[in-house]
């Protein structure tokens, strides 16, 4: 198989993630509009103890599996590789219909342990989609160690795509029944999703033939035994699922802590599943730029691994340094993209101001989210995984703290929730950091490296605020409505984008290979006076 590239790994899963985070919040206005604020709420509280146990029996397993089979690969067994996943799939179909059987069975308990009685239907109706995606790690896992990267995308993408529009169908036909069934009903699409996803990556698997290439790639006499295999996945299996269960905690947080906090400030129910709801736009708009972070993350992983295995000291530095700068390029511009047009998004999205100031001073959240999610991959990478285990929980327990006092405050409330994260980020970043260059003996620059994305970011956002005040005056002289504040976010963020590529330019914080990353022929249609200042 041929090896690819870690920039075009990066941009295939890139599109893919930036395609269905798109999809996911087109998904979210027309549900809300479906089964209301309230009925949205129900089905983020259901999500959260969903996502958790996703975590616990398929998010932690893959990259498990990516980290055995690369390891495995990078040493000449690539058979064993194969077996690994064989192995992993079999262990992984049992606790998933395990977990399965748990959320049927106590749907209600777990429901009312969250503060949301009415989320348990959704709840159960989830609960097959944890077996599928349990199978699906295992193939992903594979593909992602092997680096068939393509495959991936294009199942992620078929995954998302079934979800939108199934969860829209069911969401509409059961609203008329009641308002938690109508919230279930924006559930089914996930279990339909994930069975058309493991239909595609089986057929894919049977049409690419790994286990022949396996074969083939074999290094002559290299076997280990069965034992081994089994002892390796779970010497990196549990550590990393502890690691994934902890770091997808946050939003099961979120809706014990913050909703048992807003009821005991006085709000009604119906009114904290509309806060929770709210607080659930936010951190899916967070997600849609994070999206190409955790593609550069899925993209370098095995890299990371074999550079460590092979002991090669210099190619891990630079794909550390690498995905540092990737890292900075993409999430501090977005960071300040979505601060200053917070209120267009939310009213194009929503058709509702409220919670924008969320997105104005919480999207800094998403540089600290992107900076750990780095740090984690490269710790994960060279074994280090139990650090990852402490300094993520840390966090968790940062943001308990300060989620129990704040959001407890009536005129704070569920922006206190946006704060917790903020510091939930921040401080595990600071230790991963000084641990990093303490373990490789090198100093990362970590501030000066984003000094010149940051320049060009707050001239983007001063250009993107100058701009934007004429057209929201032609929007309120025409009366425009939701569509028209959508064409000037649409705007403004092509004016914005156009602007920090050539600050960037001008300010020499790009390189050639950065533009090639999206196309080569970016390079060669600009004009001459901005190509001489890329190296």
């Amino acid at each position: 198989m041929e090896e690819k590239s870690v920039g075009r790994s990066f941009l295939i899963l890139s599109l893919a993630g930036v395609l269905v985070k798109i999809l996911s919040a087109v998904y979210i206005p027309l549900l809300t509009l479906i089964i209301g604020p309230a009925g949205y709420g129900i089905y983020s509280s259901s999500y959260s103890a969903f996502v958790f146990i996703l975590a616990v029996t398929s998010m932690g397993a893959q990259p498990a599996i990516t980290k055995v089979v690369a390891e495995l690969k990078a040493l000449g067994y690539h058979k064993d590789a194969y077996n690994a996943m064989k192995i992993a799939r079999n262990y992984l179909a049992i606790f998933g219909f395990a977990f399965m059987v748990i959320f049927i069975a106590f749907g209600d308990g777990i429901a009312n342990g969250m503060n949301s009685p009415s989320s348990a239907l959704s709840l159960k109706f989830l609960a097959p989609t944890i077996l599928l995606s349990a199978m699906l790690a295992a193939y992903r896992g594979y593909m992602q160690g092997v680096d068939s990267m393509k495959e991936i995308a294009v199942s992620q993408v078929i995954e998302q795509v079934f979800n939108v529009a199934f969860s829209l169908i069911f969401a509409f036909l059961l609203k008329n029944i009641s308002l938690e069934w109508g919230s279930a009903g924006g559930t089914v699409g996930t279990t339909i999703g994930a069975l058309i996803a493991i239909v595609y990556v089986i057929y894919i698997f049977n049409k690419n033939d790994y286990y022949t290439e396996a074969i083939r790639s074999n290094e002559e006499g290299k076997r280990i035994s069965k034992k081994r295999i089994v002892n390796k996945i779970i010497q990196y299996g549990l550590p990393i699922t502890m690691v994934a269960a902890v770091q997808n905690s946050a939003g099961l947080v979120d809706a014990i802590i913050v909703k048992g906090r807003l009821l005991a400030a006085g709000f009604e129910q119906i009114r904290v599943d509309e806060l929770f709801g709210t607080l659930n736009y936010f951190n899916t708009l967070i997600y849609v730029p994070l999206t190409i972070v955790t593609a550069l993350c899925t993209a370098i992983f095995p890299r990371i691994i074999a550079s460590y295995v092979q002991k090669n000291r210099k190619e891990l530095k630079n794909q550390i340094s690498y995905s540092y700068r990737l890292t900075y390029l993409i999430t501090i511009p977005a960071a300040v993209g979505l601060a200053v047009l917070s209120k267009e998004i939310f009213l194009f999205l929503l058709n509702d101001s409220y919670g924008y100031q969320m997105l104005a001073y919480g999207s800094i959240v998403l540089i600290f989210m992107s900076i750990t999610s780095i740090q984690n991959t490269i710790l994960q990478g060279v074994n280090k995984l139990y650090l990852v285990l402490t300094t993520a929980s840390i966090g968790i327990l940062i943001k308990f703290v300060v989620n129990f006092i704040l959001v407890g405050i009536k005129d704070v409330n569920i922006f206190g929730a946006v704060i917790g994260s903020v510091f939930a980020f921040l401080i595990p970043a600071i230790i991963n950091h000084k641990r990093i260059q303490r373990l490789f003996k090198i100093r990362i620059p970590i501030i000066r490296q984003g000094m010149i994305p940051l320049i060009s970011s707050i001239i983007m956002g001063v250009v993107v605020v100058i701009c934007k005040g004429p057209l929201l005056r032609l929007v309120n002289i025409l009366e425009g409505g939701r569509i028209a504040m959508g064409i000037v976010a649409i705007v403004s963020v092509a004016i914005g984008g156009l602007v920090y590529l050539i600050a960037m330019i001008l300010l020499q914080g790009l390189r050639k290979e950065d533009l090639d990353l999206i196309s080569p022929r970016l390079y060669e249609i600009m004009p001459r006076i901005l190509r001489k200042k890329i190296k």
